[in-house]
C-alpha cells in the first residue's frame, strides 16, 4: 500500500528552494549559516555504505557501515574546526558543487513534517589534480520549527560506493 502523500505546489516549492540554499551556503563555505538556519537541534545526518554481496550470498551481518553518523553537536564541532583555519583539507579551498534532481517531497507521519527523496552528484575539487565525484540517493525529514521555517531534522546518504575513494567528507553531503 502506498502511503506517500504528495505536498502541494507552493510547500513543494519552498522546500525545493530550502535544499538549494542549503546546497549554496555549503558551496559558499558559509558552514555556520547553514548550521543555525537549517539544522534542527535534534539532527541526525548519516551517511552509509551498503554491502555488495550476491544475492545467493547467505549474508546475515549488517547491510551497511556509516561513514557519518552525526548529531548537531559533532557537526557544530565540524564547523568549529573548518572555522579554526587550521584544517589542511580546507587549505587550500576545496571547490564544491551539489547536483540535486529527481527531488519528491511528501507529508511526514507528524502535521509539520516532511520527506524529501532526491538523488544527488557532488563534484569536489581541490588542488591542481584532486577531484572526487560522489553520486548517492538522499532521505530527508524536514520539520517546520515554531519560527516557522523549515529546519533539517533527519538526514540519510545513501552512498553509492561500497568504499568511498575520497579522503573525508569535511564537504556535507
Amino acid at each position: 500500500m502506498n502511503t506517500e502523500k504528495p505536498v502541494s505546489r507552493e510547500l513543494y516549492h519552498e522546500v525545493q528552494q530550502a535544499l538549494f540554499r542549503e546546497a549554496r551556503l555549503v558551496r559558499e563555505e558559509r558552514f555556520r549559516e547553514w548550521l543555525e538556519t537549517l539544522l534542527d537541534k535534534n539532527v541526525l545526518y548519516q551517511a552509509i555504505n551498503m554491502q555488495l554481496r550476491f544475492r545467493k550470498d547467505r549474508y546475515h551481518g549488517p547491510d551497511g557501515v556509516y561513514s557519518m553518523n552525526d548529531r548537531y553537536h559533532d557537526l557544530d564541532a565540524r564547523v568549529r574546526q573548518v572555522e579554526t583555519g587550521m584544517q589542511w583539507t580546507a587549505d587550500p579551498r576545496e571547490r564544491v558543487r551539489h547536483f540535486l534532481n529527481n527531488i519528491e517531497v511528501f507529508h511526514g507521519e507528524q502535521d509539520d513534517t516532511y520527506i524529501v527523496q532526491a538523488n544527488c552528484y557532488v563534484v569536489r575539487n581541490r588542488r591542481v589534480y584532486d577531484e572526487m565525484t560522489y553520486s548517492y540517493g538522499r532521505t530527508d525529514t524536514w520539520r517546520r520549527g515554531a519560527d516557522g521555517q523549515l529546519r533539517l531534522l533527519h538526514r540519510l546518504c545513501d552512498i553509492d560506493e561500497r568504499f568511498v575513494r575520497g579522503k573525508n567528507h569535511n564537504f556535507m553531503l
